[in-house]
């Protein structure tokens, strides 16, 4: 039987919480703070969908248009303040790079390289941009997902936007200033901290 992630997890209990949440609106009930209570880690997307429901049900014949949205996004900080007493929901940081995402989610390199059976210079070469992002295999994508606890797709994004370092940064911390980046295979077999079964077993499963 296969493994259930808990990025999968926690995407089921928020089915369930919004369907929850959809019956008892039908129902004539709010039921979005008792939700909220019994699942606060899934507040906020709980919030977008009962200010979602809320507009929608409320406004099904108005077309999109900025006063639309304007009521939207005020039905929103509604809900908002009925269950946290505050006007508006805080903003949570853009995660722009691979590093930052790992960092927000309070994990080292080393312990991502161990549990992926990486080198730290994989993830090192990554988080810089050393690797080519279109050679990154599924299977590193859906991995580094689950351990970041986001989707393949977004690590893509974000592989895809790591910039590598220009020739005289690169010349000023002693690297090879004209190296372009490696192919992710290509990188596993240089790779100096990962054993010839470590390596084997990347190259042979992509």
């Amino acid at each position: 039987m296969p493994k259930i992630s808990k990025a999968q997890m926690r995407r089921d209990e928020l089915l369930r919480a919004k369907l929850d949440l959809v019956a008892a609106r039908e129902r004539g009930q709010d039921a979005l703070v008792p939700l909220v209570t019994q699942h606060p880690a899934l507040a906020g997307d709980l919030i977008d969908f009962s200010a979602a429901l809320t507009a929608t049900s409320a406004y099904t014949n108005v077309e999109l248009s900025t006063e639309s949205e304007a009521i939207a996004m005020q039905a929103r900080e509604r809900a908002f303040a009925a269950v946290f007493g505050a006007a508006t929901p805080p903003t949570a940081p853009a995660i722009a790079s691979l590093k930052a995402l790992r960092q927000a989610r309070r994990l080292s390199m080393p312990a991502i390289a161990i549990r992926l059976g990486l080198g730290v210079d994989i993830v090192s070469a990554l988080e810089a941009g050393r690797i080519r992002a279109a050679s990154a295999p599924d299977r590193l994508l859906r991995s580094l997902g689950e351990l970041l606890d986001t989707t393949a797709d977004q690590i893509a994004a974000l592989l895809s936007s790591q910039v590598a370092p220009s020739p005289a940064l690169r010349r000023g911390r002693g690297e090879v200033a004209n190296a372009e980046p490696l192919d992710f295979a290509e990188a596993v077999r240089l790779s100096p901290e990962m054993s010839e079964g470590a390596k084997a077993d990347w190259l042979e499963a992509r």
